[in-house]
């Protein structure tokens, strides 16, 4: 369902006419006409007036539009190399989309940076092989195969590899924090 129907179908829920609804968000009839018929796209400020208007979270206007399936085949993947840092495998599409799939390989004794970092939004990191030590403040854990934990990325935290061998992870990131720079074929 389109951004427009969406708003239009929650201003007719509220028996609001274009023209009241128009008023309420400080925004003019033709574009509220406009923005309904999806004859033009509207910004995240003005989505904003028509949902506090219509009262609603703004989000309700953007879930559920859908994306077609993107397939990221293995030896399609984009991946990473920064400096000495170990190679990240973009597991997901990478480009567009507010999740981000990766997957690493962590050397024993492998520390990812130099200290407790941070970036926006949310993280999952789950281990498929190995053991990964995984501290956030006064929390710290030993992550087992299998074992996964999901937490504030702008909150500082570490992984690290907290076994004898190479441990091998999945990392999920909202919104997408490594941008690909390379893909291999």
């Amino acid at each position: 369902m389109s951004i427009g129907i969406k708003i239009k179908t929650n201003r007719q829920k509220l028996n609001l006419t274009i023209p009241q609804l128009a008023d309420i968000a400080g925004l003019s009839k033709g574009f509220i006409s406009q923005v309904e018929n999806d004859k033009v796209s509207v910004s995240l400020e003005s989505l904003q007036k028509i949902a506090s208007a219509l009262k609603v979270p703004v989000k309700d206007f953007l879930t559920n539009l859908s994306f077609p399936p993107e397939l990221v085949k293995k030896n399609g993947r984009p991946r990473l190399k920064l400096g000495d840092e170990p190679e990240v495998e973009i597991l997901s599409s990478p480009f567009g989309r507010q999740l981000q799939v990766l997957m690493t390989e962590l050397p024993p004794g492998y520390q990812a940076g130099n200290c407790a970092h941070t970036h926006e939004g949310e993280e999952w990191v789950m281990v498929l092989s190995g053991q990964v030590k995984v501290t956030q403040g006064d929390f710290s854990a030993i992550l087992e195969v299998g074992d996964s934990i999901h937490w504030d990325g702008s909150c500082p935290h570490l992984c690290q590899n907290a076994s004898e061998i190479p441990a091998k992870i999945i990392v999920a990131l909202t919104p997408p924090a490594m941008l690909p720079v390379s893909k291999t074929e």
